[in-house]
């Protein structure tokens, strides 16, 4: 059996339970992740601000999510 890789969680020690560390990784894993342009097709789009996305390659800016670019939807 090989080891378990260790995911990166920052900013939370071991007070804060696993739960909310695991939580906390799968936000900040969601927030770093590249994604598609939806102007020029490219993978650079990246969080500038809070709501805010703005692509890398050709400058297009959209209002979108905290931390997605399209938030889940409430059922």
């Amino acid at each position: 059996m090989g080891k378990k890789k260790k995911e990166t969680i920052r900013g939370l020690g071991a007070k804060y339970g696993g739960t909310l560390r695991k939580r906390n990784s799968r936000v900040f894993k969601m927030l770093k992740a590249h994604r598609e342009c939806p102007s020029c097709s490219s993978m650079k789009l990246r969080r500038a601000a809070t709501g805010i996305w703005t692509c890398g390659s050709c400058g297009y800016t959209i209002a979108g999510g905290a931390f997605d670019v399209t938030p889940p939807k409430r059922t």
